[in-house]
């Protein structure tokens, strides 16, 4: 790890010693949440007290106030795009791209020190290095898993982490429980025909003679095989993206669980408005894992019904497809999955979501992030339609006044040609 690095999670630490309470400020999926956790469970194990608020959009001008207004404050999983505008007993964790640095607070960010915070390290894996408490490692992992950043394998400070607990990397099966219900409310992968029509994979399970009711981890060699293939070649028949199949088997970590399921039960608990009773949990307590399991269920059954509701409702401009959803916590899911399974990898795909403002989620592969950076696109293009936006290469968000999407289309459109010549 870098030695800078360590001077600042070592300042944090300090700062967090010599204070008693404390405002957490983050945002509201499974990075936010199990990075945020992490660090309320260290200030409740020293005695300290806190006070958590979520946030779906980084609203600045609400951060800002709360900050004037607290005595001491943490932000994580967001934070660095107003760095320069905090003063006081300020830590920001945070690990999207920053123009920015500023030594008044104590700025934690990866990109300060020669890490990719798309892939390096998010927000949970500098919360964790902070803490240094191994028995909260799964939610740490969680937040890499639920930001997608173990794609094409661990690397920097992530990798560190993992090395450090020497916990052994496997692949199997990303699919996990009762065979019947893994298959049809299996968003990740999406497999049409199957995700979410249970009679279809009856009839599948049926043919290649593997019982329903017995549980995923329970399959013998044989039958995974079968199934996998089978799976496989249903993403080779229906989606776009020639690299959908290789997610059908992909890496998993256990820790008395598999970290997938523990990570889809945190971020269902946070996309159904629920970041409370995920964070309980995070805090110690264990009742609630009945209650993430039920809203895990009730999660999935919403993805797969918009899934097959905006398959039939697609836009295309230039490289872009686009769709609106009626639901703002499903926008991100929405996009990610869509340009993951089902779209070409030479797209990018704009999920919008209405209400007083227009939100929008966007998304593309690593391959066209390599030469199309969606946060800093999305920044700009916000900015000039009297918005806000930012994020990574290959996710980003944003927020702008209402019935300007088509300018932003456009603007957008513009912007990505113009990384790729």
């Amino acid at each position: 790890m870098d030695s800078q690095l360590q001077k600042r999670l070592e300042k944090a630490r300090e700062l967090i010693e010599e204070q008693t309470e404390f405002r957490i400020l983050t945002h509201y999926d499974a990075d936010g949440i199990c990075s945020a956790g992490i660090i309320a469970r260290y200030l409740k194990d020293r005695g300290k007290r806190f006070h958590i608020s979520f946030f779906r959009n980084v609203d600045r001008e609400k951060i800002l106030a709360i900050v004037e207004q607290e005595e001491n404050v943490i932000l994580t999983d967001m934070g660095s795009s107003m760095v320069d505008e905090l003063t006081g007993n300020v830590i920001v964790i945070d690990h999207h791209k920053v123009s920015t640095d500023n030594e008044s607070i104590v700025h934690i960010n990866p990109h300060l020190f020669g890490y990719d915070g798309a892939r390096d390290a998010c927000a949970s894996t500098l919360a964790y290095f902070l803490v240094n408490d191994p028995i909260l490692a799964p939610y740490a992992l969680a937040g890499i898993f639920g930001d997608k950043q173990y794609i094409g394998g661990l690397t920097g400070l992530n990798r560190e982490l993992v090395e450090r607990l020497s916990l052994k990397i496997r692949r199997d099966l990303v699919l996990s429980g009762n065979v019947l219900n893994a298959v049809t409310y299996s968003t990740e992968p999406f497999f049409p025909g199957l995700s979410g029509r249970k009679e279809n994979v009856e009839k599948m399970l049926e043919k290649l003679k593997i019982p329903p009711s017995k549980d995923v981890e329970n399959l013998s060699e044989e039958e995974k095989t079968k199934l996998g293939s089978y799976l496989a070649l249903n993403l080779i028949k229906n989606s776009k993206n020639p690299h959908a199949a290789r997610y059908i088997v992909d890496v998993d970590i256990n820790l008395g669980g598999s970290v997938r399921y523990l990570t889809e039960l945190i971020d269902s608990a946070a996309r159904t408005d629920n970041q409370g009773i995920a964070m309980s949990y995070i805090l110690g307590n264990k009742s609630y894992l009945e209650r993430m399991e039920v809203l895990r269920k009730e999660y999935k059954s919403k993805v797969l019904k918009a899934l097959y509701n905006i398959l039939d409702n697609l836009f295309q401009k230039g490289r872009i497809t686009y769709f609106f959803v009626e639901d703002g916590y499903l926008a991100s899911t929405l996009a990610t999955i869509t340009s993951i399974y089902l779209f070409p990898p030479d797209r990018v795909i704009v999920a919008f979501y209405n209400d007083k403002m227009t939100h929008i989620s966007a998304r593309c592969s690593q391959q066209l992030g390599k030469k199309v950076h969606l946060g800093d696109i999305l920044s700009s293009i916000a900015s000039k339609l009297g918005g806000y936006g930012g994020g990574h290469s290959v996710a980003a968000g944003a927020t702008i006044p209402r019935d300007r999407e088509q300018e932003f289309l456009e603007l957008l459109q513009q912007e990505i040609e113009k990384s790729l010549s």
